[in-house]
This record gives structure tokens, sequence and C-alpha cells, in this order.
């Protein structure tokens, strides 16, 4: 490990090599770079290559096909894009990712020497002397940069859209969504087809407010991956905000089709019939849930409201009892079986008086009976609450 001074001279003499470069190196570098259009050896003339039999154009003396300039130009404007992002998190003082996106711009431009000399820079930062030294030879001509292999090209994007993506996750947790979205979207262009960072980054989108995005890029992320259920379960939470609880409702269920194990699908599902007043199958998605989990004492208690509310209360105390010997402090289950017993015991205080008052007790007895098909209704249990939406699933 260095001391301190070691880092402040090793982040100076850093410094002062980054603009010693720019002065003495970049306008070199971004010469090489550039396209002159003036230069005959460059200029391009129309053709068509007889080999191929597709327009082609004249350069450096070659007929090229207009589809590989085209891929030329673009890769090239990627090259200047990550440049551009490394050049900022430079500034950030987060060399990591600078780093990251040097290789990137040199994966599409090996010869951008404006590239190399950042990356220079960087890898003395990060304690990388022999790669610093290589980039250097680079700089000054005393070295040609190696193209990278499919292989290696495939493991740079892999690992591209994972650094960022952990990023996203950072921002996520910090509730900072614009650089969330931010950080996803530059995932994506490491891994353009990658469903899990599509559904990331719709899920982002919503927290955000921008539900219209959201909605399009769930679809995208189900057009990439129709099997991932945690993303038919995150849209069907979206379309539930939105309004829209038929296709919500559908795509929960589907989720819940391609995830049987998953408990907390379960759950959801059981909450959104809940909410449509289905209390069968929001039992029946509990009961579920609870074979998946049997300890989990609050998939008791809410099983325990879900029968109050379709008025089994003998199923209701059971399922209370239940998520007491789980957990005996379990507060809900406990509230509940209190509020049911004294609900019971009203019930059975009334039917005296009932009987005295009503001659030969046909009132009473009718009252009573209707007193306590109103506790099995749930009626007369005011506290009894519609199960709340579970959290919102983080990135």
């Amino acid at each position: 490990m260095l001391d301190p001074r070691a880092k402040r001279f090793l982040s100076a003499f850093a410094a002062t090599a980054m603009l010693a470069s720019t002065i003495f190196i970049a306008p070199v570098s971004l010469a090489d770079n550039a396209v002159r259009q003036d230069d005959p050896a460059v200029i391009k003339t129309q053709e068509t290559d007889t080999e191929i039999g597709e327009p082609a154009v004249r350069k450096d003396g070659k007929l090229v096909r207009k589809a590989d300039e085209a891929a030329e130009q673009l890769a090239q404007t990627q090259a200047l894009d990550h440049f551009d992002l490394a050049r900022f998190y430079m500034s950030q003082f987060d060399f990591k990712m600078s780093e990251l996106e040097l290789e990137a711009a040199i994966m599409y431009m090996p010869l951008m020497k404006a590239a190399h000399r950042d990356y220079c820079v960087v890898s003395l930062l990060r304690g990388h002397p022999m790669r610093a030294l290589a980039e250097l030879m680079m700089v000054i001509g005393m070295g040609e940069p190696i193209p990278l292999s499919d292989g290696e090209k495939v493991e740079l994007k892999a690992r591209g859209a994972k650094l960022h993506y952990r990023k996203a996750l950072d921002y996520g947790k910090k509730g900072k969504w614009d650089n969330a979205i931010a950080e996803l979207k530059w995932a994506l262009d490491f891994t353009p087809t990658n469903a899990a960072i599509k559904r990331s980054l719709a899920f982002a989108l919503a927290s955000k407010g921008e539900f219209d995005l959201a909605e399009d890029t769930y679809k995208d992320s189900l057009a990439a991956d129709p099997g991932d259920p945690y993303a038919h379960a995150d849209f069907a939470y979206l379309l539930s905000d939105k309004g829209d609880q038929g296709e919500a409702f559908s795509q929960l269920a589907q989720a819940v089709k391609l995830a049987p194990q998953a408990a907390a699908l379960h759950v959801d599902l059981a909450w959104m019939a809940e909410t449509k007043g289905d209390f069968k199958l929001a039992s029946d998605e509990l009961e579920k849930a609870i074979k998946i989990s049997p300890t989990h004492a609050g998939l008791w208690a809410h099983l325990g409201r879900v029968d109050e509310r379709k008025g089994d209360v003998d199923g209701a105390i059971a399922a209370y009892n239940r998520a007491l010997n789980v957990d005996p402090g379990q507060f809900e289950a406990k509230r509940r079986l209190e509020v049911i017993k004294a609900e019971e015991a009203k019930t059975k205080s009334l039917a005296p008086d009932a009987t005295q008052e009503g001659g030969e007790g046909k009132g009473g007895k009718a009252e009573s009976q209707q007193g306590a098909e109103k506790v099995k209704s749930g009626i007369l249990s005011p506290h009894v609450k519609t199960s709340s939406k579970p959290g919102k699933k983080t990135l």
C-alpha cells in the first residue's frame, strides 16, 4: 500500500502528465484521428465494385463498400461517445469507470491516440504502471495497438454492462432516478438485447413518473424475454397504477404461471384479487404462498384477514392462531383475535336482553342472528383492511 505522500505525489505527477500530453500530444492525436477532406490520399469517388456488384467508394486507393464505410463511421461515433464519457468520469474522480470507457473507445477505434493518452494517465492512477507504459509507447508512435479479438470484445461488453448496472443500482437505492436511467442506458449500449437491464430501465422510468416510456420499455423487455416472470409482475404493477386493472391482473397471473415456486408472486396476485373483491382467489393464492413458506407469520395473518372479509370467521381464527404459533409477537394476528372475541362476547350479551324485550324472544332471536351474520360477514369488523400493496421491488 502507498502512504498518503506517495499517493499525492502520484496524483500530482499524473495531473502534470495529462496537462503536458494535452498541450503537446492532443493536437497531433486529434489530427491523426480526423479525416481531412482536402487530402488527395483520402478523396472518395463514387464507383461500383464489379466483384461484389454493390456501390462502393475509393478510399486510400482501395474500393470500400458503402456498408463498410457506414460501419466505420458508426464505430468512430461510438468511440467518441465512450471517450467523452471517460472524460466525465475522470472529472468525477471515478477512475475505474473512466478506465472502462477508455477501453471501449479503443475497442471501437484502436488508433485513437487521445484515448491511449488518457488511458496511460488513468492506468497510472489505478496503479497499473506496465499498462501505462504500453499506452505511452502507442501515444509516442513506438508501438501499434492490437485490435481486440471477438472473445475479448464480448468480455469487455459484458464487464461494461455489469459495471454500469451496478452504478444504476446504487443510484436507485438513493432515489437518484435520472442517474440510474443514464447508467442503465449505457449498460444497454454494451449489451442491447439484455432483457433484465431493459426491465430495470422500465422500473426506473416508472419510478421517475415517465409511465408511457416505462410501458414501452416493459413491452420491449418482454419481447426480448417473454419468460421473465418478474418483468410480467413489474409490468402488472405499472398497469395497475395506470388504472388498467384487467391487463394488470392478466400480467401478474402470467408471472405466477411462469414462477409457481415464487411465494412473493402468489402474495402479489392475492393482493390484486383482494382489491377486486375476489376473496376466494385471494385466499387460494395465500394458501399456495404459505405452502412454499409455512413459517412466515405475516402470510398466516394476511390469510386471516382475507378469510374475515369473505365471511369465514372460523377460518380466520385458525389462521391467526397459526400466525401466533409461528410468531407469538405477531401484532396483527393478536389484535384481530381480540377484536373477534370482543364482538362474539358482545353478541352473546345482547341475546338475553333482546329475549326479555321481545316477549317470546322472536325479535331478540332475529336481532341476535342478524348480529352474528354481520360479524361473520365482517360488517362489524371496522378494523379489517384491504391488504396493502407490498413494497415496490428495487432495481
